[in-house]
């Protein structure tokens, strides 16, 4: 659904209270609030989260480590910080060659990517 431009500002105190730091995402964005939320809203309907979903669960590694590396870029930039330190970890442990403990890991990437995605649709 598309948005006009004269939307309401999104609610900074519930983005924050699923770990989004705003102030350093939106210093990012050069203090532009309309682009930083703009962004923030695509969030939900990114596929980089199903891509990388299918590539566990057909143990495609190198398709798994693509995926989550360019979650890890993303929640970076959106300064969504929890996201970005659980692929951060998925990322290394992929790097390393090894899939130990990876079920929990992405259980746990897939469960905090819906609980921010629909914070962000109701924010």
């Amino acid at each position: 659904k598309k948005r006009d431009r004269g939307e309401t500002a999104m609610d900074e105190n519930a983005l924050r209270a699923v770990g989004i730091d705003y102030d350093a995402a939106l210093a990012r964005f050069m203090g532009k609030q309309a682009i930083y939320e703009k962004y923030l809203r695509k969030l939900p309907e990114d596929a980089h989260m199903d891509a990388a979903w299918t590539a566990f669960e057909q143990q495609d590694d190198a398709e798994l480590l693509e995926q989550v590396h360019a979650i890890k870029g993303l929640t970076g930039t959106l300064g969504i910080t929890g996201l970005f330190e659980q692929s951060a970890a998925i990322v290394a442990l992929l790097r390393a060659g090894t899939r130990e403990g990876l079920q929990e890991k992405m259980t746990s990437l897939k469960q905090e990517w819906d609980r921010v995605c629909e914070t962000i649709r109701q924010a």
